[in-house]
């Protein structure tokens, strides 16, 4: 992961290990209206990040959430000097945002398992035994072979940024994290939880409705 992706958990925020949590929610925190949240996919993967931020924009946006592209606003190639403290403050003021929304890869594993070969039986002719007729079988035994899979564990982390903003004062107010089995990309993977992901938020009010 580049540090120039890393901003938000780590600098303005403030920093935070991540939880093997599924959903946790800041005590006191009871969802909020934002008048305007950026979706922000943390990956080297740009076609990932896209896919992600394009997918929860396109749902946010259909249930009423001013939501818009963090990659416009906090682009992949930042350098150091733009991702001090006040200069990230600036640009949070800048495009008037109250809410920040992230997608992370966390973490990613390959297993193999083994699949049984399969067996197939059919007949070969009949032989005659007196006046008895009998039919005979061949069976066909396929190799077994190993398969692969892969997992992926994605988490989000939601920004509360209304109010006085401080690279002191800590602004996480949701965390929740998803496992994807097998997807058949990436950006799959990352569309899949995007959808998972902003559904949630709106089904249970961390997100509000405007």
């Amino acid at each position: 992961m580049k540090t120039s992706h890393i901003f938000i958990l780590s600098i303005l925020i403030g920093a935070c290990s991540p939880q093997l949590s599924t959903d946790w929610t800041k005590e006191g925190y009871s969802g909020h209206s934002f008048k305007k949240i950026a979706v922000v996919g943390i990956s080297d993967n740009l076609r990932a990040r896209m896919s992600f931020e394009d997918t929860a924009i396109e749902i946010f946006k259909k249930k009423g959430v001013n939501a818009v592209q963090g990659i416009n606003i906090f682009p992949p190639n930042m350098s150091k000097e733009d991702q001090t403290p006040e200069n990230l403050i600036k640009i949070i003021k800048r495009h008037q945002l109250d809410g920040v929304i992230t997608m992370s890869l966390i973490d990613s594993d390959e297993s193999k398992r083994y699949q049984q070969g399969e067996s197939h039986t059919y007949p070969t002719g009949y032989y005659r035994f007196g006046r008895y007729y009998y039919r005979t079988f061949h069976t066909v035994r396929t190799p077994g072979y190993y398969v692969s899979t892969k997992s992926y564990l994605i988490e989000s982390v939601l920004y509360d940024l209304s109010g006085e903003l401080s690279d002191k004062k800590e602004k996480m107010v949701w965390k929740g994290q998803s496992a994807l089995v097998d997807p058949s990309s990436i950006e799959s993977a990352a569309k899949s939880y995007a959808k998972k992901l902003v559904n949630h938020t709106l089904e249970n009010n961390i997100v509000r409705v405007n």
